[in-house]
């Protein structure tokens, strides 16, 4: 087991990743964040992150809400902080029981002009008071969830800002599992995983990025929202999760698939070599923190767009490492769980969600499955 924090355990995560742009200004509001827990403990802490942020962050006050209860948060003990450029602050215990797949809030009032800079783009739910301070008010009306333009100039459903994960203490958790993933990852599957296999004591958090990469930073439009490398990041979202005793390495995909678009045409696209010496570095890595290397295979991606045979003879051949290959402990099939059963380079037609490269809501039950099966 990682000896970071061994009384703390991440309950719920997020990945945080580059939201400049995609959120709007805030200024004398109350932001509620909504998560739901993996496992429950008898207290919990949550960490604040403005690690892209070029300006500091002020917290007027916050506020952990339960169904049952709403109490008051601190940091050092005082409830006003101010969170520095590029730092992520840790709040004070809450004396709060925290019961995994309940509705639980964090509540962060921003008294002065706050430009939201780090956040995830994977959908997670929060919403802005009215004017002023309602930090902690168990009648708080949710509004809905704010607008933000993306790179190109769409608007979107705005990023989750500031939280980067909320941690229990006194938890009966044998597993925690960090999933380094894309897209596909940041949908769920190791939320609903984590669900079947709560009665064992193993979790899994979240750590997917919309558009991530395992060799390479995101690129294109939308490059810093699609996040640092899984290489480059591994430090702050695998070996930087309280309690963290394996990581599930789930990318490869948009390696694959965004040379040309929306990484420039001239970006080559990575050989198997290339992917796997990424794979194997990451193992490495896992040893060297005492973390339990779990890798998944990639999944089936034709005939979606940007993607064509070439390509997946790479997967293919990546795949056939990460089966093969004694430097994993634990191998996660994701390719065999989702392809179809005449066309091993596409995903079976219930598990597709329409574009070829996704996984449908019955797709994202079928990964959980996998998943929960490899650490029953």
């Amino acid at each position: 087991m990682n000896p970071n924090a061994p009384d703390w355990k991440a309950s719920w995560t997020q990945a945080v990743t580059d939201i400049r742009g995609a959120a709007p200004a805030l200024r004398d509001v109350t932001v509620r964040l909504h998560v739901q827990l993996a496992f429950d403990g008898t207290r919990l802490r949550f960490v604040l992150s403005n690690h892209f942020g070029t300006e500091p962050v002020l917290i007027g006050q916050a506020a952990v809400v339960t169904e049952g209860a709403s109490t008051q948060a601190t940091f050092g003990g005082r409830p006003t902080v101010e969170i520095s450029p590029g730092a992520d602050l840790t709040s004070d215990p809450v004396e709060l029981p925290a019961i995994a797949g309940r509705d639980l809030f964090i509540d962060l009032f921003l008294p002065m002009e706050t430009s939201l800079s780090t956040g995830n783009i994977a959908g997670s739910t929060w919403s802005i008071s009215e004017v002023g301070n309602h930090a902690g008010r168990r009648d708080l009306a949710a509004l809905p969830t704010p607008s933000g333009a993306g790179p190109d100039g769409v608007e979107y459903a705005a990023p989750m800002p500031l939280l980067r994960s909320v941690e229990v203490a006194g938890a009966d958790v044998r597993a925690v599992v960090a999933c380094l993933g894309d897209s596909i990852t940041a949908a769920g599957w190791p939320n609903r995983a984590s669900v079947l296999l709560a009665a064992q004591g193993v979790a899994l958090v979240n750590r997917g990025i919309p558009g991530n990469r395992l060799h390479r930073d995101g690129a294109g439009w939308a490059g810093a929202f699609f996040g640092r490398s899984g290489l480059a990041r591994f430090d702050d979202d695998v070996v930087g999760t309280s309690g963290v005793t394996h990581a599930l390495i789930a990318l490869g995909t948009n390696d694959l698939g965004h040379p040309g678009t929306p990484a420039a045409p001239s970006e080559p696209v990575p050989s198997a070599s290339d992917l796997i010496g990424a794979f194997d570095a990451l193992v490495q890595r896992c040893r060297q923190a005492r973390i339990s290397p779990v890798l998944a295979t990639i999944t089936p991606f034709l005939p979606a767009a940007g993607y064509d045979t070439q390509r997946d003879a790479i997967r293919q051949e990546v795949n056939e490492w990460i089966r093969s290959s004694a430097r994993a402990e634990i191998v996660v099939d994701f390719d065999r769980a989702l392809r179809s059963s005449v066309d091993r380079t596409a995903l079976a037609p219930e598990y597709d969600s329409g574009d070829h490269l996704h996984p449908s809501d019955a797709g994202q039950d079928r990964l959980a499955r996998e998943a929960a099966s490899a650490f029953s």
